[in-house]
């Protein structure tokens, strides 16, 4: 029997992995065609210059090009998370500095984050669904026209969900570790929250605060929860 459940787990976890390969092929693809041929070509009274329909990623994709030539010129010392307080710009001026300083070079990372984003997604409702209804939710939330604002474009929301997406799998986490006693849960669960809420502090630093406090009373609320379910299943 443990035998079976490990297969199945792996077996799980090779699916997953399929369809984030899926998810990152789709969302680069979508975005590329978006930004490279969409907003250009089918909708131009809407481009504000290389693709962009929003004035904030286009201020982004200045400051980036900015940092991308300080950075060439002195070093990767000159580098920083926020250039004028915008992560976005410091993100991209990683890749402008790496590939090109187009717009286009960031659209790899976008997708990246996005096609993690879902497999969060997928993840959870998997934790309460059967396989085909998260396997639906988890690609709806990919495919979702609306997501192309973050994915084909320079912006603060796709870290910034994939920050919350991350979070909430730790409070799952956690919470299935505590019911059944697994340390091993626990723990990456543990991890899983940092990380989120350094991702979510990168995208929107002012959230992060927020989210540790909502984090440490929600932790409370399930050791308290799990522990209580323990001692009637003990009485029992």
């Amino acid at each position: 029997m443990p035998r079976r459940s490990h297969l199945a787990a792996r077996s799980e976890i090779r699916a997953l992995l399929l369809l984030g390969l899926a998810f990152f092929i789709y969302s680069l693809c979508a975005s590329a065609v978006t930004q490279l041929y969409v907003v250009p070509q089918v909708f131009p009274e809407f481009n504000l210059g290389d693709g962009f329909v929003e004035p904030d990623s286009t201020g982004f994709n200045e400051i980036a090009k900015a940092k991308s030539i300080e950075i060439i010129e002195k070093g990767w010392g000159a580098w920083e998370l926020r250039p004028n307080m915008y992560s976005p710009a410091g993100i991209a001026s990683i890749f402008y500095t790496l590939w090109v300083p187009k717009p286009y070079s960031l659209l790899p990372f976008n997708a990246l984050v996005h096609a993690i984003s879902g497999c969060l997604v997928l993840w959870i409702l998997r934790q309460f669904f059967p396989w085909q209804p998260a396997i639906f939710g988890g690609s709806l939330f990919v495919i979702n026209p609306a997501a192309l604002e973050w994915v084909a474009q320079i912006h603060k929301d796709g870290v910034f969900i994939l920050g919350n997406l991350m979070v909430l799998a730790c409070l799952i986490q956690m919470g299935e570790g505590l019911k059944q006693s697994k340390v091993a849960a626990i723990v990456y669960g543990f991890f899983l929250g940092v990380g989120g809420t350094f991702v979510v502090w990168v995208g929107r630093p002012q959230w992060a605060q927020v989210l540790v406090v909502s984090v440490s009373l929600s932790s409370c609320l399930i050791g308290m929860y799990c522990r209580a379910t323990r001692a009637k299943q003990d009485e029992a």
